[in-house]
Protein backbone atom coordinates (compact mmCIF):
# COMPACT_ATOMS: atom_id res chain seq x y z
CA UNK A 1 0.00 0.00 0.00
CA UNK A 2 1.30 3.56 -1.03
CA UNK A 3 2.99 5.49 2.07
CA UNK A 4 0.44 8.24 1.72
CA UNK A 5 -2.47 6.22 2.62
CA UNK A 6 -2.03 6.92 6.52
CA UNK A 7 -1.59 10.68 6.00
CA UNK A 8 -4.86 11.59 7.34
CA UNK A 9 -4.04 9.45 10.25
CA UNK A 10 -0.69 11.51 11.46
CA UNK A 11 -1.44 15.05 10.65
CA UNK A 12 -1.32 17.26 13.60
CA UNK A 13 -4.36 17.65 15.26
CA UNK A 14 -5.96 21.20 16.37
CA UNK A 15 -7.02 21.43 19.83
CA UNK A 16 -10.09 24.04 19.17
CA UNK A 17 -12.07 25.08 16.92
CA UNK A 18 -11.31 28.41 16.52
CA UNK A 19 -7.96 27.04 14.49
CA UNK A 20 -10.56 25.15 11.70
CA UNK A 21 -10.58 28.02 9.63
CA UNK A 22 -7.17 28.45 9.51
CA UNK A 23 -6.00 27.19 6.33
CA UNK A 24 -2.73 27.57 6.89
CA UNK A 25 -2.17 24.90 9.40
CA UNK A 26 -4.49 22.58 7.05
CA UNK A 27 -1.91 20.13 4.62
CA UNK A 28 -2.28 19.30 1.03
CA UNK A 29 -4.33 15.91 0.59
CA UNK A 30 -2.12 13.59 -1.33
CA UNK A 31 -2.30 13.74 -5.52
CA UNK A 32 -3.16 9.73 -5.75
CA UNK A 33 -6.11 10.59 -3.63
CA UNK A 34 -9.58 11.28 -4.65
CA UNK A 35 -12.62 13.44 -3.70
CA UNK A 36 -15.71 11.44 -3.31
CA UNK A 37 -18.81 13.52 -3.82
CA UNK A 38 -21.95 12.21 -3.12
CA UNK A 39 -25.74 14.23 -2.87
CA UNK A 40 -29.02 13.25 -3.13
CA UNK A 41 -30.89 14.31 -6.69
CA UNK A 42 -33.84 16.56 -5.52
CA UNK A 43 -33.40 17.31 -2.04
CA UNK A 44 -34.76 20.22 -1.60
CA UNK A 45 -38.27 19.15 -3.16
CA UNK A 46 -37.83 15.61 -1.22
CA UNK A 47 -37.86 18.35 2.40
CA UNK A 48 -40.50 20.20 0.74
CA UNK A 49 -42.32 16.66 1.04
CA UNK A 50 -41.48 16.38 4.45
CA UNK A 51 -39.31 13.43 3.42
CA UNK A 52 -36.33 15.66 5.48
CA UNK A 53 -35.59 12.62 7.67
CA UNK A 54 -35.41 10.30 4.85
CA UNK A 55 -32.30 12.60 3.09
CA UNK A 56 -30.69 12.75 6.64
CA UNK A 57 -30.81 9.29 7.11
CA UNK A 58 -29.24 8.44 3.13
CA UNK A 59 -26.64 10.82 3.90
CA UNK A 60 -25.23 9.58 6.98
CA UNK A 61 -25.60 6.07 5.21
CA UNK A 62 -22.81 6.97 2.85
CA UNK A 63 -20.38 7.82 5.18
CA UNK A 64 -21.17 4.62 6.82
CA UNK A 65 -20.88 2.84 3.49
CA UNK A 66 -17.37 4.53 2.93
CA UNK A 67 -15.75 4.44 6.88
CA UNK A 68 -16.52 0.47 6.45
CA UNK A 69 -14.91 -0.11 3.37
CA UNK A 70 -11.61 -0.58 5.44
CA UNK A 71 -11.68 0.41 8.98
CA UNK A 72 -7.76 0.38 9.71
CA UNK A 73 -7.40 3.49 7.82
CA UNK A 74 -8.94 6.90 8.69
CA UNK A 75 -10.71 9.13 6.18
CA UNK A 76 -11.77 12.41 6.14
CA UNK A 77 -15.40 12.92 5.59
CA UNK A 78 -17.75 15.51 6.02
CA UNK A 79 -22.21 15.39 6.36
CA UNK A 80 -23.63 17.86 4.44
CA UNK A 81 -27.01 17.02 5.48
CA UNK A 82 -28.05 16.02 1.86
CA UNK A 83 -24.94 14.27 1.25
CA UNK A 84 -21.67 13.81 2.49
CA UNK A 85 -17.78 14.57 0.84
CA UNK A 86 -15.20 12.71 1.17
CA UNK A 87 -11.08 11.97 0.26
CA UNK A 88 -9.68 8.71 -0.30
CA UNK A 89 -6.75 7.57 -1.57
CA UNK A 90 -6.37 5.70 -5.42
CA UNK A 91 -5.84 2.20 -3.59
CA UNK A 92 -9.84 2.31 -2.39
CA UNK A 93 -11.38 3.73 -4.76
CA UNK A 94 -12.50 0.55 -6.60
CA UNK A 95 -13.81 -0.75 -3.37
CA UNK A 96 -15.17 2.57 -2.30
CA UNK A 97 -17.47 2.62 -5.86
CA UNK A 98 -18.69 -0.71 -5.06
CA UNK A 99 -19.92 0.77 -1.57
CA UNK A 100 -21.31 3.84 -2.92
CA UNK A 101 -23.31 2.04 -5.84
CA UNK A 102 -24.59 -0.18 -2.65
CA UNK A 103 -25.60 3.24 -1.09
CA UNK A 104 -27.11 4.33 -4.17
CA UNK A 105 -29.38 1.16 -4.16
CA UNK A 106 -30.63 1.46 -1.11
CA UNK A 107 -31.31 5.08 -1.75
CA UNK A 108 -33.81 4.24 -4.62
CA UNK A 109 -35.47 0.74 -3.01
CA UNK A 110 -35.60 1.89 0.28
CA UNK A 111 -35.73 5.26 0.64
CA UNK A 112 -37.18 6.51 -3.10
CA UNK A 113 -34.59 8.91 -3.24
CA UNK A 114 -31.81 8.90 -6.46
CA UNK A 115 -28.05 9.45 -4.98
CA UNK A 116 -25.72 11.35 -7.38
CA UNK A 117 -22.16 10.35 -6.52
CA UNK A 118 -18.75 11.05 -8.33
CA UNK A 119 -15.26 11.19 -8.15
CA UNK A 120 -12.71 13.73 -8.82
CA UNK A 121 -8.79 13.18 -9.02
CA UNK A 122 -7.02 15.49 -6.46
CA UNK A 123 -4.12 15.69 -8.91
CA UNK A 124 -6.07 16.58 -12.24
CA UNK A 125 -7.55 19.64 -9.70
CA UNK A 126 -3.96 21.05 -8.19
CA UNK A 127 -2.58 21.00 -11.88
CA UNK A 128 -5.21 23.23 -12.73
CA UNK A 129 -4.84 25.60 -9.29
CA UNK A 130 -7.52 24.11 -7.69
CA UNK A 131 -5.83 23.36 -4.14
CA UNK A 132 -7.15 20.83 -2.10
CA UNK A 133 -6.35 21.07 1.93
CA UNK A 134 -7.33 19.01 5.18
CA UNK A 135 -7.04 19.31 8.63
CA UNK A 136 -8.54 17.47 11.64
CA UNK A 137 -9.77 18.99 14.70
CA UNK A 138 -10.02 17.25 18.52
CA UNK A 139 -13.69 16.60 19.64
CA UNK A 140 -12.90 14.79 22.26
CA UNK A 141 -10.08 12.26 23.33
CA UNK A 142 -11.61 9.20 20.95
CA UNK A 143 -12.90 11.69 18.13
CA UNK A 144 -11.67 14.32 15.77
CA UNK A 145 -13.21 15.67 13.08
CA UNK A 146 -11.96 16.66 9.40
CA UNK A 147 -11.91 19.95 8.45
CA UNK A 148 -11.82 21.19 4.16
CA UNK A 149 -10.44 24.35 2.67
CA UNK A 150 -9.18 25.12 -0.65
CA UNK A 151 -11.46 25.62 -3.91
CA UNK A 152 -10.52 21.83 -5.12
CA UNK A 153 -13.29 20.48 -2.99
CA UNK A 154 -15.65 23.35 -4.26
CA UNK A 155 -14.97 22.43 -7.47
CA UNK A 156 -14.97 18.75 -7.19
CA UNK A 157 -18.53 19.00 -6.61
CA UNK A 158 -19.67 21.38 -9.08
CA UNK A 159 -17.71 19.25 -11.55
CA UNK A 160 -20.06 16.03 -10.23
CA UNK A 161 -23.23 17.93 -10.53
CA UNK A 162 -22.21 19.26 -13.97
CA UNK A 163 -23.68 16.73 -16.54
CA UNK A 164 -20.45 14.82 -18.68
CA UNK A 165 -18.16 17.18 -17.13
CA UNK A 166 -14.45 16.14 -18.00
CA UNK A 167 -12.45 14.15 -15.64
CA UNK A 168 -14.94 12.98 -13.59
CA UNK A 169 -15.96 9.68 -12.65
CA UNK A 170 -19.53 8.95 -11.57
CA UNK A 171 -21.07 5.87 -10.09
CA UNK A 172 -23.91 4.04 -11.30
CA UNK A 173 -25.37 1.04 -9.29
CA UNK A 174 -26.24 -0.70 -12.43
CA UNK A 175 -22.57 -0.93 -14.24
CA UNK A 176 -21.06 -2.91 -11.69
CA UNK A 177 -21.07 -4.86 -8.22
CA UNK A 178 -23.38 -3.05 -5.57
CA UNK A 179 -22.43 -4.06 -2.01
CA UNK A 180 -22.06 -1.90 1.07
CA UNK A 181 -22.04 -2.41 5.06
CA UNK A 182 -23.65 -0.19 6.82
CA UNK A 183 -22.53 -1.65 10.55
CA UNK A 184 -22.31 0.67 12.95
CA UNK A 185 -25.03 4.14 11.52
CA UNK A 186 -27.59 4.17 13.87
CA UNK A 187 -30.77 6.10 14.59
CA UNK A 188 -32.54 6.38 17.89
CA UNK A 189 -32.80 9.61 19.50
CA UNK A 190 -35.73 11.88 19.81
CA UNK A 191 -35.53 14.80 18.07
CA UNK A 192 -33.97 17.79 19.75
CA UNK A 193 -36.32 20.71 21.11
CA UNK A 194 -35.48 24.53 21.20
CA UNK A 195 -34.22 25.34 24.65
CA UNK A 196 -35.11 28.91 23.14
CA UNK A 197 -37.35 29.39 20.11
CA UNK A 198 -35.49 27.37 17.56
CA UNK A 199 -32.43 25.55 15.75
CA UNK A 200 -30.78 27.55 13.71
CA UNK A 201 -28.87 26.12 10.60
CA UNK A 202 -26.49 28.33 9.28
CA UNK A 203 -24.01 28.25 6.07
CA UNK A 204 -21.17 31.52 5.64
CA UNK A 205 -18.87 31.04 3.03
CA UNK A 206 -16.20 33.83 2.62
CA UNK A 207 -15.98 34.86 -1.58
CA UNK A 208 -12.59 36.40 -1.71
CA UNK A 209 -9.73 34.86 -3.92
CA UNK A 210 -7.68 36.04 -1.23
CA UNK A 211 -6.85 33.12 1.51
CA UNK A 212 -6.58 35.67 4.34
CA UNK A 213 -9.09 38.10 3.63
CA UNK A 214 -11.19 34.93 3.57
CA UNK A 215 -9.77 34.22 7.49
CA UNK A 216 -10.05 37.32 8.81
CA UNK A 217 -13.80 37.12 7.49
CA UNK A 218 -14.19 33.94 8.97
CA UNK A 219 -12.61 34.99 12.21
CA UNK A 220 -15.37 37.92 12.87
CA UNK A 221 -17.98 35.72 11.64
CA UNK A 222 -17.01 33.39 15.00
CA UNK A 223 -16.40 36.21 17.08
CA UNK A 224 -19.76 37.86 16.40
CA UNK A 225 -21.26 34.70 17.05
CA UNK A 226 -19.76 34.63 19.94
CA UNK A 227 -20.60 37.91 20.94
CA UNK A 228 -24.37 37.44 20.27
CA UNK A 229 -24.95 34.09 21.25
CA UNK A 230 -22.25 33.93 24.32
CA UNK A 231 -19.97 30.69 25.17
CA UNK A 232 -20.53 27.40 23.04
CA UNK A 233 -22.63 25.30 25.52
CA UNK A 234 -24.95 28.15 25.53
CA UNK A 235 -26.20 27.94 21.86
CA UNK A 236 -25.39 24.05 21.68
CA UNK A 237 -27.96 22.42 20.06
CA UNK A 238 -28.00 19.35 22.43
CA UNK A 239 -27.68 18.76 25.77
CA UNK A 240 -27.26 15.73 27.64
CA UNK A 241 -29.65 16.03 30.14
CA UNK A 242 -32.46 16.06 27.41
CA UNK A 243 -31.23 13.38 25.25
CA UNK A 244 -34.07 10.83 25.02
CA UNK A 245 -34.23 7.67 23.06
CA UNK A 246 -36.73 7.08 20.67
CA UNK A 247 -39.94 4.18 20.74
CA UNK A 248 -41.17 5.57 17.73
CA UNK A 249 -41.57 3.27 14.73
CA UNK A 250 -41.65 6.33 12.25
CA UNK A 251 -38.21 7.15 13.48
CA UNK A 252 -37.07 3.99 14.11
CA UNK A 253 -37.83 2.52 10.81
CA UNK A 254 -35.23 4.96 9.31
CA UNK A 255 -32.22 2.81 10.75
CA UNK A 256 -34.25 -0.35 9.87
CA UNK A 257 -34.64 0.12 6.48
CA UNK A 258 -30.68 1.09 6.48
CA UNK A 259 -29.35 -2.06 8.29
CA UNK A 260 -31.88 -4.54 7.39
CA UNK A 261 -32.71 -3.76 4.13
CA UNK A 262 -31.19 -6.72 2.54
CA UNK A 263 -32.04 -9.33 5.14
CA UNK A 264 -34.59 -12.10 5.01
CA UNK A 265 -38.28 -11.23 6.23
CA UNK A 266 -37.38 -12.99 9.90
CA UNK A 267 -33.93 -11.56 9.99
CA UNK A 268 -35.57 -7.76 9.58
CA UNK A 269 -37.88 -8.85 12.61
CA UNK A 270 -35.08 -9.97 14.69
CA UNK A 271 -33.24 -6.77 13.99
CA UNK A 272 -36.41 -4.18 14.81
CA UNK A 273 -36.88 -6.38 18.12
CA UNK A 274 -33.16 -6.15 18.92
CA UNK A 275 -33.54 -2.13 18.59
CA UNK A 276 -36.37 -2.45 20.82
CA UNK A 277 -35.14 -4.16 23.59
CA UNK A 278 -31.83 -2.38 23.29
CA UNK A 279 -33.63 0.78 23.92
CA UNK A 280 -35.98 -0.22 26.97
CA UNK A 281 -32.62 -1.46 28.44
CA UNK A 282 -31.00 2.38 27.48
CA UNK A 283 -33.34 3.43 29.29
CA UNK A 284 -33.15 1.60 32.21
CA UNK A 285 -29.38 2.15 32.29
CA UNK A 286 -30.03 5.35 31.82
CA UNK A 287 -31.94 6.26 34.49
CA UNK A 288 -29.89 4.67 36.88
CA UNK A 289 -26.72 6.15 35.69
CA UNK A 290 -25.26 2.43 35.47
CA UNK A 291 -22.25 0.86 33.64
CA UNK A 292 -21.86 -2.28 32.01
CA UNK A 293 -18.22 -4.05 30.93
CA UNK A 294 -18.77 -2.48 27.49
CA UNK A 295 -20.25 0.25 28.18
CA UNK A 296 -20.06 3.54 30.74
CA UNK A 297 -24.14 4.76 29.95
CA UNK A 298 -23.48 6.67 32.94
CA UNK A 299 -21.11 9.08 30.52
CA UNK A 300 -22.58 7.80 27.15
CA UNK A 301 -25.19 11.12 26.80
CA UNK A 302 -21.83 13.47 27.72
CA UNK A 303 -20.02 11.45 24.80
CA UNK A 304 -22.54 12.00 22.64
CA UNK A 305 -22.34 15.71 22.89
CA UNK A 306 -18.90 16.03 22.53
CA UNK A 307 -18.65 13.89 19.78
CA UNK A 308 -21.64 15.82 17.97
CA UNK A 309 -20.71 17.79 14.34
CA UNK A 310 -22.71 20.77 15.36
CA UNK A 311 -20.42 23.18 13.60
CA UNK A 312 -17.69 22.09 11.17
CA UNK A 313 -15.58 23.71 8.38
CA UNK A 314 -15.19 22.63 4.82
CA UNK A 315 -14.21 25.66 3.04
CA UNK A 316 -17.48 26.75 4.34
CA UNK A 317 -18.42 27.09 7.86
CA UNK A 318 -21.82 25.31 9.13
CA UNK A 319 -23.52 25.54 12.20
CA UNK A 320 -26.51 24.64 13.82
CA UNK A 321 -27.17 26.25 16.55
CA UNK A 322 -29.94 26.37 19.60
CA UNK A 323 -31.02 30.44 20.01
CA UNK A 324 -34.11 32.98 20.46
CA UNK A 325 -35.65 35.16 17.39
CA UNK A 326 -34.12 38.14 18.47
CA UNK A 327 -30.08 36.59 18.20
CA UNK A 328 -31.28 35.26 14.84
CA UNK A 329 -31.95 38.62 13.63
CA UNK A 330 -29.51 40.63 15.03
CA UNK A 331 -26.80 37.66 13.48
CA UNK A 332 -28.50 38.43 10.27
CA UNK A 333 -27.83 41.93 10.41
CA UNK A 334 -23.90 41.64 10.77
CA UNK A 335 -24.45 38.41 8.07
CA UNK A 336 -26.23 41.31 5.97
CA UNK A 337 -23.80 43.84 6.27
CA UNK A 338 -20.22 41.34 5.42
CA UNK A 339 -22.87 40.62 2.63
CA UNK A 340 -23.25 44.01 1.10
CA UNK A 341 -19.32 44.68 1.64
CA UNK A 342 -18.53 41.72 -0.72
CA UNK A 343 -17.20 39.63 2.04
CA UNK A 344 -19.44 36.63 2.03
CA UNK A 345 -22.35 34.96 1.07
CA UNK A 346 -24.90 33.20 3.55
CA UNK A 347 -27.76 31.12 4.22
CA UNK A 348 -30.36 30.27 7.22
CA UNK A 349 -33.56 28.09 7.94
CA UNK A 350 -34.81 27.73 11.64
CA UNK A 351 -36.10 24.49 12.53
CA UNK A 352 -38.09 23.41 15.36
CA UNK A 353 -35.71 20.68 16.72
CA UNK A 354 -32.44 18.96 15.55
CA UNK A 355 -32.13 15.54 14.28
CA UNK A 356 -29.38 12.82 15.17
CA UNK A 357 -28.11 10.53 13.28
CA UNK A 358 -25.34 7.89 14.81
CA UNK A 359 -22.20 6.27 13.77
CA UNK A 360 -21.22 3.88 16.28
CA UNK A 361 -18.06 1.85 16.19
CA UNK A 362 -17.80 1.74 19.87
CA UNK A 363 -20.39 2.28 23.07
CA UNK A 364 -17.30 3.33 24.65
CA UNK A 365 -15.81 6.83 22.90
CA UNK A 366 -15.99 6.07 19.62
CA UNK A 367 -18.90 7.06 18.13
CA UNK A 368 -19.86 10.32 15.81
CA UNK A 369 -23.41 11.91 15.66
CA UNK A 370 -24.16 14.29 12.80
CA UNK A 371 -26.65 17.27 13.64
CA UNK A 372 -29.38 19.08 11.32
CA UNK A 373 -32.50 20.80 11.38
CA UNK A 374 -35.50 18.81 11.77
CA UNK A 375 -36.84 21.15 9.09
CA UNK A 376 -34.53 21.08 6.29
CA UNK A 377 -31.60 22.32 8.11
CA UNK A 378 -28.56 22.50 6.08
CA UNK A 379 -30.47 21.94 2.44
CA UNK A 380 -32.79 24.64 2.76
CA UNK A 381 -30.12 27.04 4.38
CA UNK A 382 -28.22 26.37 1.08
CA UNK A 383 -30.83 28.01 -1.20
CA UNK A 384 -30.61 31.16 0.40
CA UNK A 385 -26.54 31.42 -0.01
CA UNK A 386 -26.79 29.74 -3.41
CA UNK A 387 -29.14 32.81 -4.61
CA UNK A 388 -26.96 35.35 -2.75
CA UNK A 389 -23.48 34.01 -4.69
CA UNK A 390 -25.50 34.01 -8.18
CA UNK A 391 -27.09 37.30 -7.54
CA UNK A 392 -22.85 38.39 -6.85
CA UNK A 393 -21.71 36.89 -9.93
CA UNK A 394 -24.51 38.51 -12.15
CA UNK A 395 -23.28 41.94 -10.73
Amino acid sequence: MSETNDFYRNIPVMLSFAEATESRTHVDVPQDWWIVIADLIGSTKAIEAGAYKKVNTVGVACIAAVVNVNRSLELPFVFGGDGATFAVPDVLVEQVIIALRGAQQLSRESFELGLRVGLVRVSDLVTQGFWVKVGKVRLSPHVTQPVFSGRGWEEAEKRVKTPNAVGVRMVDEHEGLAEASFEGFECRWQGVPSFHDHKLALLVSAVSPDVETNLATYQRVLADIQEIYGEVTEYHPLKAQVMRLTFNPRLLMHEWRVRASQFALWQRLAYLAKMVLQNVAGVYLFARNKDTKSTQWSGYRDELVENSDFRKFDGMLRMVMDGSEAQATTLQAVLDKEHQDGKLVYGMNKSREALVTCIVQSYSGNHMHFVDGSDGGYALAARGLKAQLANMKTI
